[in-house]
């Protein structure tokens, strides 16, 4: 080995075939492309939950607060019945109840844009 750099020295491989520096180098950064690749997928993955999550969310509370209004719809009618006088006052009642169900949905549609 007279004669020989230290740097055109290659390291021993299984098998006696040898990886050059540019190789190596080359694979590392295949490794870290393939790397950062797993690390967008899993956020997109993430992002796609979230929002599942989020439909989920404001349907099911849509649907309870559009259930709330045909229940409370209903109970002023059976009302009016009993009650003819008192007509404004439970169409004041039931107008109070369906904008606090709208103020409901705005604040949580607002709140699931935030997260």
């Amino acid at each position: 080995m007279k004669g020989t750099n230290v740097s055109d020295l290659l390291p021993y491989s299984p098998g006696g075939l040898t990886v050059s520096g540019d190789a190596r180098r080359a694979a590392r950064t295949i490794s870290r492309h393939q790397a950062h690749a797993q690390v967008r997928v899993s956020a997109v993955d993430v992002d796609t939950d979230v929002a599942m999550a989020k439909i989920d969310a404001l349907t099911q509370a849509t649907g309870s607060a559009m259930g709330a209004v045909v229940r409370v719809a209903q109970a002023q009618t059976q009302l009016e019945q009993l009650a003819p006088a008192a007509s404004g006052r439970l169409n004041y009642l039931a107008e109070a109840h369906t904008h606090a169900m709208g103020d409901i949905m705005t604040d949580l549609h607002r709140d699931t844009r935030r997260r």
